[in-house]
Order: C-alpha cells, then structure tokens, then sequence
C-alpha cells in the first residue's frame, strides 16, 4: 500500500502578479458570506486566514481582530491552505487544481502550479519546502525557493493510496495516514521502514501523534480513539466515544498533555493524557465546535461555529481559557437589485429578505427593512408611483412605498424567479417557478398568465418600448411575447448547455441570449440568429448601455466585457477581480454603470476607465463606505468599530486620513461628474515611525524608529483625551541603550489622571508630514491613591442663539432649546451627582444677564476649566447658526456665530475674530478642561440666505466641510459628539414640535424612551435614539436632515442624569397636529379647480399654521392624517361646494356649503375643520 515511487510534474506556469499594491487601502472589516469551510493560523497565532464557502480568502490580524484583505485566489475556491513559519507565505491549493504561493508582506502571486492530477488536500512549509499532499495518495515535496534544485522543482516522496486522512508531525517528522478498511500507516523517514496496522473496524477519520513519547492517536467511525506505540507495535489505550457517536476531529496539545476530541454531534471534548494513557473523563465540553484548526504549540486554537462565525482561543490550563476574539458571518449576499434611473438610488433585494436602497444624493443608506421571510427573488420600481415590488422565496409578491411601508401583499401559487418592470402601464412582467410568464397589475394587483415554458424561467426581460417580453427557461427555450397581438411570436431552443440572461438593446432591434458556453444575438424583427459567440467563461448577466449602443457582458469569474451592439468588437474589458457579480446596472444617459457582487460591493464603473470610479460596500445593516481610487470617501457612520486603513499586515485607525479624505457626499459628485477636491495619492503617503514606550520611576520613557517616513508630531492622550500635542515641546531627550528617548515625567500629567483609578495612556506618532499615525501604544497607569473620593461633577455650558444683530438670521426656537435642556440636564444631574455637584451656565438670548456674545460663552468654559477635575463630566448644548470658513491658516474651519452677527458673512477679519468662535477655538478651550467623560451637541443649522420657502436646499458642499471641521474637534477632544448636520430650516425649526427636531428627539427620548433601569441617561443610548427620531421628525415635514454622531474609539458609554418619574413628566413636548394629507376640490363639469380653491386653502393654513390644530403635509402618512375630497358649482349666486373629510380610508365627515366666492368657501371650510378638531380634543 506504501509505495515510494519516481514522479515527474511539470511546472506549467511561473510568474508574478501584483494583486494588491502595497499601499494604504480603506477596509471594511466583513465576515463571509455563508460558512467557513476551511482555515490556517499562523505559528505565533498573529494570522488567521480563513476560506468562505463562496470562494473567498480573508487574512485576519488577531492581534488588532481585524480584517486586512480579501482574495479570490482560485476560480473554483480553496481546498486548503497554510501559512510559512515565519509568517512571510501563505500557499493555497484550489479546487481548480491548482496550487499557489503568495507573498504575506504585499499580496503579490509569487508562484502559480497548474493542472495537477488530483485535488490537494494537506499542505505544509517544512523546512523550507512546500509539502502537499493529493487526493490519490501522492505526496510532494517542492523546493519552490529554489526550483532549479530540481528539473521541474517537484519531486515525489511517497505514495499513500487512497487514505481517508493524513497527517505530518513536523516535531518528529512522522507522517501517518488512516484508511477506509481502519488500517493506520505510518511512514518514519528514509531510512526507517513504513509500517502498517489495522486498528480499526470503520474508516480512520483523524491523525495525530504524541511527539514526547513517540505514540500515535487514530480516530475512527467505529466509536473509538486508539493510542499506538508503532515502533513496538501495540495498542496503549482505548478510549470510547462520550457520547456513543463517532469521532470527527482530533487535536494532541503537548504543552497542556491534552487531546482535544470533536464528535458527530460538534461537541468538543478536552482528555488528560498521562504517559499515553487517555483518563476516562474529559476535564472541559465545549458544544458547536465546527472545523479546528491549531497553532504549531498547541496554545492558540480557532474553531468554526454552526451559526457561521469563527473564533480564536488563547489556551491555558485549569479551565482558563477563554476567547480572543469571534468573528460574525455576513447575514446576507444580494441576489438582485435595481437603479432609478430618476434619482440613481440603488435598490438591493438580499438572501435573508431584507431590501437595501443606497441614496447617494441623500447620503446615507436610508432604506432598510424587512421585506420577505425568505430571500428576495426579484425587484421592480414604478418611477410614476415611486413603489418597489419585491418577490420573495415565500410565494410572496409585496408593494412598498419608499419609506418601506407595505401597501399590498399578494399569495402566489408559484416562486417568482425574474421580474421586470413594463414601462408605462404599472405592470410588471413576472417569470415563475412553474414556467408561467404572468403580467400583474400594481394598481389593481391582478394577475394575468401570459403563456408557458415546459420548466421553470431564469430570467425574463421587456423591451424598452414595453411591446416585447423575453423569456428564458432552464428547458433552455426562449421564447418573445407582443403585446401589439397578444401572442408569443417565437420560440425556439437555444444549443447551450444552460442558459443565463436575456436582455433587449435600447431600440428593441437587438436581442442577446447569455450561456454557459455563448452568447446569442438575434434580430428581434425577424427572429434570427445574427450571430453565436464562443466565451471562455460562463455568463453571469448581460444588459444594454443605452448612451454608447454597447452590450455590459458579466461573466461567472467577474470579468466584464463591454462589446459593440453587432458583437463584432470588444470596446473594452474588466478583470480587476474575480468577485462573484450578480447583475449589471447601467445608467441610461451616461456612460457609467454599477456592478453588484456577491460580497456586497457595488463598482460605479466609466465605460472608457480601466478601474472603478468608485467602490461602494454596504453591511448588512445599512451601514456603507464608498471608496475613489484618489483615496477620497465617505461613509454611512464614522462611529463604524469595522473601518479602518491596511498597510501590509498592519492597520492604521481610520481617525487618521479621514481629515484628509473623508467627502461628504463623495456619490453624488461621482454620478454627476463634478470635479473632485485634490487629494495626495495613497501610494504617496510616508509610513509613520514605530514607538516603544515604557514607565520606570514615574517616569514615561518614549523611542521613536523612523521607517522612512520621518517623526512629526508625537501626541499623548490620556483617557482619549489629547494632553499633550507634541512631546518634542515638552519631554526632555536622553540617549540609553544607543537609542534616544524622550522622557515624561508621570507629574506633568498628573491633573488629567483618574484618582484611584486605570488611567488610558496612549502615545501617537505620525510621519514628519503629520498625515499618517499608527493606532498608538497603549499602557495603564493608575492614578494616586485618595483617603476620599470625591463624587464627580457635572458642568453643563448650554447655548442658545435666537437674536441675531441681523434679523435675517433670527431663529424661533434656539434659545427655547437651550432653555429646555439646560432645565432637564439640571434636574437629573442634581439626582445623579448631587445638587452641590451640578453647575449648569446657561447662554441664552433669553438670559438678558448671560447673553450669547463670544466673551461670555468663553468665560463659561474658563470657569469649567478653573474648578474642574479629571473625574467631572462636561456637557455642551451649543443651538444657534453655523458656517464654514478659512481659518487664519488658510484652511476651512466651523464657525459658530454669535449674537452680534449681522449676517452670515465671517470674510471680514475683525467679525470673525469678534463675533464667531471656530472649531479650533472651540478645541483649545475643551482641551483646557481637564475632564474625561465629555458630551458635545451641537444643534447649528447652515447660515445661508434663507428663502421664504418652506422647503430650503443645502450646500452639500458646505455641509460637507462643516461635518469635517466638528469631525476634527471630536478627534483631538475625546468627546461624545452629536451634530444636527441639518439639511435646510424646516428640518432644523418646527413650529408644530415648538423645538429645533434635534432638541426635540433628545427631550422625547428623555421624556419617553427607555432610560436604563428606567431612570438613567446614558449618552450612547441618547445619541442613538435622536439619530433614528430626528430623520423619522423630517420626513413627516417632507424635509430632509440626519444627526451625525461621533464617539471615542474604545470609550466606554456613562451616565449623565437620572430622572424620576416626576422629572420626566415635567418635560413639556408639543404633540404631533392633525395633518392635512391630500386636498382635491374640482369644477364638477370639468374636473378641474379652476377657482384655485385648493391653492387658496393651502396657502391660509401655511400662514396659520401655529394657530390651527391642523397643518398640510403633503402626501403625508400614519394617525391622525386626513384628506379632503370635493367638488363645486360655479352659479349666479356663487359657488356651491360638496365635500367630505376622509381617514384611513373611512368617511369622517359630508358637508355641504355655498359661499360668493373662493374666499368664503375656504373660510367655511377651515371653521368646520376648527370646530370638527376641537370637538376630538
């Protein structure tokens, strides 16, 4: 059975691809789209590579438990894998058969072995040779460092048959191999002879050995472990299975004497081993425990989970160990998605059922929900109706409006495969299961079977026009529909061995069938093949880019080809990855399209660019990052833990180029083709030095190792709180040990440390262009020892602009904000720290003695900063406008105007000086405080010149800017940061909710939310109820605006008052008016309003909109919203009108009235809504 035999492979194919680069990379950090299948941990556990059943390869820093980087490195997926000794490799063996080496240190494909016999099935670096092993029992050993050492660089060592498992022991260097006859074989090196024995009465399923005592450990379907001393040739222990099914996995710890044992039910048990004897019972059980995967030392372990996860375990003995880190699979993988053609928003219908939309001009994923049990099949999009139709695995076919509410659902005796929208009639053309082609109606959802297939459908598509359907089937027929006669006008069978997609061209001339083997052009006028087009990879999608008359071809490998309509000519070709994609989305006036892959990333791609403009990644739960190749981006939520930059096998915060890079709304700029802000290429930026730091003596001892790169500034934080901008100012510089140190003496920090407690201590170092840092080292250090503890403090500086010197800036409500939270703020600080321990200054145009002028909002923070310790809390409520501006070093800054500003006008030295306090003044004066735990809102619309619109539009691009400006006071302060980042002036003022809607959300959550225990604010939970109320309070004004929220990286969340419940009734909260939804009064004979009644009613309501308990709101949804229905009759008398007042589709009230003209009817109409709403009070 053990033969060593001669054997000759030849290396096909030997070259060098630079996958990635090795630069800078913005990542986010995703699991996998389904299970783990496989798994290598590096020898120091400092590396996880892992391989998802969709073909990927992610590399994980477990150090940082981070995500570097992810591959496709085989057509076909990974079999297995492994990491070199000394982390600078890692081999993987495709199920292409194929075996590759890559470089660890820049990703690049070192070495490619193609066509082998078998597939691999273990691999192994031993001693500088790469050992695998196939499927046919084959073994070799390759000396790829230096391949001409042989002819081919391959050389067989042994031949094990067909084995059922295999194993090396690189400490004893025996390699053993089980058999399905439960035979166990053993070879000892070249000199020793192999040996064999059967152990077993089933099939081996695992290997091991224990090195210290020469014996080996064989696992077997037959329900038991065997320990065998082969070179005596005999059997020391048998154990049994704990749990009477068979044995799956087994792993021998020597340093622990363990043997970690995995059976059919994934449980995992841990045995004792003495002298090769097994104890009867385990020490440790752990369930749910899929693959395992070990370090060289046995100390480290990974293990795959049956929910999809993965997790890395630090091993210690007596019981202690305990989890690294765990790594969440991806819920869910698009399966189709759609574009408006009106708004470019993104529609991306996932495997779990939930429906995505990505808006880029309102610049966030603002669309997620539920949609389906099951996964969603297909999507449609009604640009008349603004309504998605989904189709779900449920049989289920639903209408949602786009705040994703469902209009109607309907019960189909069928699984909807392919759904398409047909212009102009709000039908939608639908492709089942059962081989019908159907058209439903999205008004009166009625269904209408069209004609069949003999097996279910694949894909179907509509002409432009809407006159024709396509449709394939997996009975591989296609088959046109007209509706000019109602009838299917050809049908014919396609000679491929499967077919793909099916899609028209833009003037419905052209139609492309997309197979396995070919492409397919017909001419859709006479029905016959043009032309068959050999491909060399299996079609995925096929659409048609209506602005160049060119054909987008996806292919299975993630290729695109773009040809011309005739298929006579290749314009251009992508193959940047081998992400599986799932459709193509083109653009109908532009030469641009989106790809949607199976990771769920999106490329906005140009027809004429060789890389993506663009690259958009969404999660799972909406949040996104979109990337450009000049490094700039943006993103859903910079509070995201799962962001940050790569750099070889290192990570860098995310906090350090955002300042650089971040633009908001980077996706509308790209679509619409604006110019982009210039920004240093990736590529450019220069590494930032190593840092050591120690603390001897009281003393903090700092060495800086440049990399190229330079030292610049060398910043030191305690508690995330910046304390010290640069040490080179500061620390004196001693040479030890060859080395220059700079020294701190632990005195100089001393008021900004915790008494009594762990105290944060970090130093951050950045390249000597101050444009990229490490993540910073990191020691504790605890503060002095008190006899008492003295019980925090909590400061709170609220301000409150309502009168500007300039009335065009006058607000209503600023200073009623600032008013409310100061009082609720006092009132449970006074609960929570104490009365004596509550010092609330309020700001306020409502405080004739402490009016908002720059001078007295800086005294307020000087008092904070003269009595406050480390252990206080701070908090700062700043309502009023706010701009951007150049600093006076020539950069943009936020500035917050006071209230002796004119306008919003800050060119003028002396003003902005005077009259406005910007984001830096701001950080000075908070990094003078020397407290920790901060909390900064700031409620500060944009300060244009406001139209007399209700609806006012923003510039994206000053919002921008000023989300950049706060976003670096957040950074070097350490502070809890909500800003209301408000999108025009009704979102930010609300004369129905008497309060700036951020102000408003944080009362409410306040007032009515779930405190913790009931009683307690906690800031993070405060935070993150406002940023789901304030868009909710927005939308209902048809307004637009979304708080951003910041917080300190690693910092824990705290508390800032408790409130009784007496407290809480004390907030005082407007509630939410009756609403006028929809207003129709027509001339009875025309159908039109030709009095302009309608217009007139509106207008009235708007103007008194503070006096009625009603207001209008157009298209308005939910409780208490009304319409009002009707119609006149102009005579000689005046006009005559009937109407009726509707809810939730129920007759309220009739009504008929006569007035001389418009004017009197509108009055009448308004009384009986006064007299109708005052009556339900």
């Amino acid at each position: 059975m053990l033969k060593s035999i001669a054997h000759t492979l030849f290396l096909l194919l030997c070259f060098s691809v630079n996958v990635f680069s090795q630069q800078i990379h913005l990542t986010l950090s995703q699991g996998h789209v389904g299970e783990v299948i496989e798994m290598a941990i590096s020898d120091d556990a400092k590396l996880l590579a892992t391989v998802g059943e969709d073909g990927s390869l992610k590399l994980w820093n477990t150090d940082e438990k981070r995500l570097l980087d992810t591959i496709f490195p085989h057509e076909y997926g990974v079999s297995t894998l492994c990491f070199s000794n000394d982390n600078k490799y890692l081999a993987t063996a495709g199920k292409d058969r194929s075996v590759k080496v890559w470089s660890l240190e820049d990703r690049k494909l070192l070495y490619q072995y193609d066509s082998l016999d078998y597939d691999i099935v273990e691999m192994r670096f031993v001693q500088g040779y790469l050992l695998f092993i196939n499927k046919g029992g084959m073994i070799y050993r390759f000396d790829w460092q230096k391949i001409k050492s042989t002819p081919d660089g391959l050389e067989v060592k042994a031949n094990f048959g067909n084995f059922s498992s295999i194993n090396y022991n690189r400490e004893i260097k025996w390699l053993g191999a089980g058999y399905m006859n439960g035979m166990v074989g053993l070879w000892r090196g070249y000199d020793r002879p192999t040996i064999e024995e059967k152990l077993h009465d089933d099939w081996v399923s695992d290997i091991d050995f224990v090195p210290e005592d020469s014996l080996v450990i064989s696992a077997s379907w037959d329900k038991t472990i065997k320990v065998w001393d082969a070179n005596n040739r005999k059997v020391v222990c048998t154990l049994k299975s704990p749990d009477n099914t068979p044995f799956i996995d087994i792993v021998y710890a020597p340093y622990f004497k363990i043997l970690c044992v995995k059976t059919q039910t994934d449980r995992v048990y841990f045995y004792k081993v003495n002298n090769g004897i097994i104890e009867d019972e385990p020490v440790g059980i752990k369930d749910d425990m899929l693959l395992m995967k070990f370090t060289k030392d046995r100390r480290f372990a990974a293990f795959t989970h049956r929910d999809g996860s993965f997790s890395l375990w630090s091993l210690h003995k007596n019981q202690k160990s305990f989890v690294e880190v765990n790594w969440r699979p991806q819920a869910s993988y698009p399966k189709c998605a759609l574009l408006d053609p009106n708004s470019s928003e993104v529609s991306i219908g996932l495997s779990n059922g939930k429906i995505q939309i990505w808006r880029p001009k309102v610049n966030t994923t603002s669309i997620v929900f539920q949609a389906h049990e099951g996964s969603i099949n297909a999507l449609s999009y009604n640009t008349v109706k603004q309504t998605h139709t989904t189709a779900g695995s449920d049989s289920l076919l639903k209408i949602w409006n786009n705040r994703g509410q469902n209009l109607h659902t309907t019960k189909l005796n069928f699984v909807v495969k392919s759904m398409k929208n047909v212009p102009l009639n709000n039908h939608d053309c639908i492709g089942g299961d059962d081989g019908g082609v159907y058209l439903f109606n999205d008004i009166t959802q009625n269904l209408r079977k069209l004609y069949d297939h003999n097996r279910d459908i694949i894909e179907v598509s509509v002409s432009n026009s809407g006159r024709f359907i396509s449709s394939i089937s997996s009975d591989r027929s296609l088959k046109i529909y007209d509706f000019r006669v109602n009838k299917v006008v050809f049908s014919d069978f396609i000679s491929d061995v499967q077919l793909q997609d099916v899609s028209f061209n833009e003037t419905d001339g052209l139609l492309l069938v997309g197979g396995k083997h070919h492409l397919f052009l017909f001419d859709a006028v006479t029905f016959k093949l043009i032309k068959k087009v050999e491909t060399d990879a299996p079609i995925q999608t096929i659409s048609y880019l209506n602005k160049s008359d060119l054909w987008l071809i996806g292919k299975l490998s993630g290729e695109i080809v773009l040809m011309n309509d005739s298929l006579e000519k290749q314009v251009n070709q992508f193959d940047f990855t081998s992400i599986p994609m799932v459709t193509l989305l083109p653009f109908e006036k532009q030469d641009v399209f989106f790809t949607v892959r199976r990771d769920m990333s999106l490329d906005l791609m140009d027809v004429y660019q060789e890389e993506p403009m663009g690259k958009l990644i969404v999660t799972d739960d909406g949040d996104w990052v979109l990337k450009h190749v000049t490094g700039l981006f943006d993103v859903g939520d910079l509070n995201m833990e799962n962001i940050y930059y790569v750099y070889g096998n290192e990570t860098i915060d995310f906090d350090q180029l955002k300042d650089m890079y971040w633009e908001p709304g980077l996706g509308q700029e790209l679509i619409e083709r604006q110019e982009l802000r210039k920004v240093p290429s990736l590529s450019d930026l220069k590494l930032y030095p190593d840092a050591e730091v120690e603390q001897k003596d009281k003393t903090l001892w700092i060495h800086l190792n440049d990399r190229g790169g330079g030292v610049g500034t060398v910043s030191l934080f305690i508690n995330n709180k910046e304390v010290i901008h640069d040490l080179k100012d500061v620390a004196t510089i001693e040479q030890k040990d060859n080395k220059e140190y700079y020294k701190v003496p632990i005195s100089m920090l001393e008021g900004n440390l915790m008494d009594g407690k762990n105290n944060e201590i970090s130093v951050i170092a950045t390249n000597q262009e101050n444009t990229l840092s490490g993540r910073g080292l990191k020691l504790q250090y605890k503060g002095k020892d008190v006899e008492l503890e003295v019980p925090p403090t909590l400061y709170a500086i609220v301000v409150g602009v309502s009168n500007y010197r300039g009335r065009l800036l006058d607000l209503r409500y600023a200073s009623k904000d600032a008013q409310a939270v100061a009082e609720v703020i006092e009132d449970g600080s006074e609960n929570l720290f104490g009365i004596q321990n509550t010092d609330i200054q309020l700001i306020s145009s409502d405080v004739e003695d402490n009016l908002p002028s720059k001078e007295n909002i800086r005294k307020a923070f000087k008092n904070v900063s003269n009595k406050a310790n480390s252990s206080d809390v701070l908090f700062v409520f700043l309502a009023g406008h706010g701009t951007v501006g150049d600093n006076e070093d020539g950069g943009k800054d936020f500035y917050f105007l006071t209230k002796d500003m004119v306008n919003s006008d800050i060119k003028d030295h002396h003003i902005r000086t005077n009259y406005s306090i910007n984001g830096s003044e701001l950080m000075e004066w908070i990094k003078e405080i020397p407290i920790s735990k901060q909390v900064f809102v700031i409620d500060a619309c944009h300060a244009g010149s406001f139209s007399t619109n209700q609806i006012v539009s923003r510039d994206d691009n000053e919002e921008g800017l000023k989300k950049r400006a706060l976003e670096k006071i957040r950074s070097r302060t350490g502070m809890f940061m909500l800003s209301g980042a408000s999108a025009d002036k009704v979102s930010y003022e609300s004369s129905i909710l008497k309060h700036g809607l951020l102000t408003y959300s944080l009362l409410d959550y306040m007032k009515f939310g779930a405190l913790n225990e009931g009683k307690f604010v906690d800031v993070q939970n405060l935070f993150t109820y406002a940023i789901d109320k304030v868009p909710e309070l927005a939308d209902d004004m048809q307004g637009e605006q979304q708080p951003e929220y910041r917080m300190p990286r690693g910092a824990g969340s705290f508390y800032i008052g408790e409130l009784a419940t007496d407290d809480r009734k004390k907030i005082i909260l407007s509630l939410q008016k009756n609403r006028i939804a929809d207003i129709n009064f027509e001339e009875e004979k025309t159908w039109i309003d030709q009095k302009e009644i309608e217009k007139k009613f509106v207008e009235k309501i708007i103007l008194n909109d503070e006096e009625y308990p009603f207001y209008y709101q157009k298209g308005a949804e939910g409780t208490d919203v009304y319409e009002l229905k009707g119609r006149y009759k102009v005579g000689k008398k005046g006009i005559k009108l009937n109407y009726r007042l509707i809810s939730e589709d129920k007759l309220i009230g009739e009504w008929e009235i006569t007035a001389e003209n418009e004017g009197g009817i509108v009055d009448q109409v308004i009384n009986q809504m006064l007299l109708l709403f005052d009556e339900n009070q």
